[in-house]
């Protein structure tokens, strides 16, 4: 299927590695000229040579989306290189677990500062720019918690649950202005951060892999852990005039974790 993404300028926060360069990728791969912005500009440029190997154009912007200065600082750079903006994806965020008893409010302002206060700063920053071209799309990955706030997940759970409701407050905001904004809702994806909390649990419980692993793969109904290209595939889909009829609804791409599609 071709998506009708050739030409389009598509921004990815957290594009240096795991989900954001596999969105990155795939959306290089359907034609879009791409800017892929995260803090390590070492890693950003290990990414660019990864992902223009095919012929692609990609630019990096080194920016800290914790810091609310930055996102102006984002958009003006792919607005100097590319001339537009028609596709930005929200992926950017770290994920702190803690409980109720032992979360300490640092770490929960350190997720709404990275998270939600850096999925608005990007959209304010790109929504100008869509406006005048008259009309854009915005995908925000948002991680399960949002649904399931896990005991130990309470700083990323609720941040999660707070980027559910921007979601569908600002596609309801600027629906009838041509930009459509949905999200795309990942869970027990084989990223460097699930390889990380399963290191974890082999240091702290000594067990294998495969028990540590377990955890995520008995929650799906595949039983097995997606693959960020599957991600992918369902973010460049969303981003695309194929999926121009959503608007302010997310989507599961989990395994059968939750046994449903829309919410």
């Amino acid at each position: 299927m071709d998506l009708g993404l050739k030409g389009k300028v598509a921004i990815v926060t957290g594009g240096s590695r795991g989900l954001g360069k596999a969105i990155a990728k795939r959306l290089l791969a359907e034609g879009a000229l791409v800017a892929i912005c995260a803090r390590n500009q070492d890693s950003l440029n290990e990414a660019a040579t990864e992902l223009s190997a095919g012929g692609g154009q990609v630019l990096t912007v080194s920016a800290d989306l914790g810091d609310l200065k930055s996102y102006p600082a984002v958009a003006d750079a792919v607005l100097k290189r590319f001339g537009r903006i028609d596709i930005l994806v929200n992926n950017a965020g770290t994920h702190i677990r803690g409980t109720v008893d032992d979360t300490k409010f640092e770490n929960l302002e350190k997720q709404l500062h990275e998270k939600l206060f850096g999925f608005l700063g990007m959209i304010q920053a790109v929504v100008p720019a869509m406006r005048r071209q008259g009309g854009g799309t915005i995908v925000n990955v948002i991680g399960q918690a949002a649904r399931h706030p896990h005991p130990d997940r309470l700083p990323s759970g609720t941040t999660n649950a707070a980027k559910m409701a921007l979601n569908k407050n600002v596609a309801d905001t600027l629906a009838r202005e041509n930009i459509r904004v949905v999200a795309v809702c990942p869970q027990c994806i084989e990223t460097e951060l699930v390889a990380r909390l399963v290191a974890k649990e082999m240091r702290e419980r000594g067990v294998d892999r495969a028990t540590a692993s377990a955890g995520f793969t008995r929650a799906t109904v595949l039983g097995r852990l997606g693959r960020p290209e599957e991600v992918a595939d369902v973010v460049a889909f969303m981003a695309s005039e194929r999926a121009g009829f959503i608007c302010g609804s997310s989507i599961s791409v989990d395994g059968g974790y939750n046994r449903y599609v829309f919410g």
